[in-house]
């Protein structure tokens, strides 16, 4: 394309060697963009047909930031510590969105040891790495009892009813803990009553996760009736609406017919009631 944009310019501007006749004297200052004697012509020719500078290649865009979580963080070009300067006295006044953005911030640093996606693609894996080199530096000044503390921002943000918070405090697990301790049971015990708050208020995710939760026994003690019954409410919460044999083969695999007729109805009802909208 440019080789063929200089030579349109290069027919339309070079025209043939004319007669050496001499030319009628003006009177005017002439107009030197339309003057054309042959040395003009040779001399446009010649910037025109010059090497052009190689055009800078357009980088890709930079990979988003994401916590623990699995949200994105934007820290608004800051790095994590200059970002919950600014939001930590609110957080600790009360302010719950201020509370939530700590905790986020604090979950980037939170899994920097976590392993990079897995990956074939050479370029991507290059790309993943200088995103995780990033998150590092942003959380440069951030410490051990910074990251810990954000839990604390989280449960307050959970019980005030963020409902997002709700869902990072089940996938929050603390891993530290024993499952038989009792901070451990604590932890499957809040976790299902935030789910189950946030699944009231119509939160797909919420219900989905209450779905696998009672369908791998993580959070409670396995419910297949229940994880039906959450499933189906999940799904029609997404406006997913299946005929009741499309549910059953879904999620009713191994329960009895009169099970499988109640956890039909309760998820039905359940959605209903959670996502009915306002005439």
């Amino acid at each position: 394309m440019v080789a063929a944009g200089i030579a349109a310019c290069v027919t339309a501007y070079v025209w043939p060697a004319r007669d050496t006749a001499v030319a009628p004297a003006v009177t005017t200052a002439p107009d030197t963009a339309a003057v054309s004697t042959t040395a003009g012509n040779a001399w446009f020719s010649a910037a025109l047909l010059a090497p052009r500078p190689a055009a800078m290649p357009e980088q890709e865009p930079a990979r988003p930031l994401v916590a623990r979580n699995g949200r994105i963080v934007d820290l608004n070009g800051q790095d994590v510590a200059q970002y919950i300067a600014q939001r930590e006295g609110a957080a600790r006044m009360g302010d719950i969105k201020a509370a939530y953005e700590v905790y986020q911030a604090e979950a980037l640093c939170a899994n920097l040891d976590a392993p990079l996606p897995d990956t074939q693609d050479a370029a991507d894996l290059e790309q993943l790495t200088r995103t995780r080199a990033r998150q590092r530096a942003s959380c440069a000044n951030i410490s051990p009892a910074q990251v810990q503390e954000r839990l604390h921002y989280l449960k307050l943000a959970a019980d005030a009813g963020n409902a997002n918070a709700q869902i990072d405090y089940a996938m929050e697990a603390p891993a530290a803990l024993n499952p038989d301790d009792q901070a451990y049971a604590q932890w499957q015990q809040d976790a299902m009553h935030y789910l189950k708050t946030a699944g009231t208020h119509c939160n797909a995710d919420a219900l989905g996760l209450l779905s696998n939760a009672y369908d791998a026994g993580s959070l409670a003690e396995r419910d297949p009736v229940q994880a039906m019954v959450y499933g189906i409410a999940a799904a029609r919460a997404r406006r997913i609406d299946k005929t009741p044999a499309q549910w059953v083969q879904q999620f009713g695999e191994g329960l009895s017919e009169a099970d499988t007729d109640a956890a039909l109805k309760q998820g039905m009802q359940m959605a209903d009631g959670a996502c009915r909208r306002p005439d």
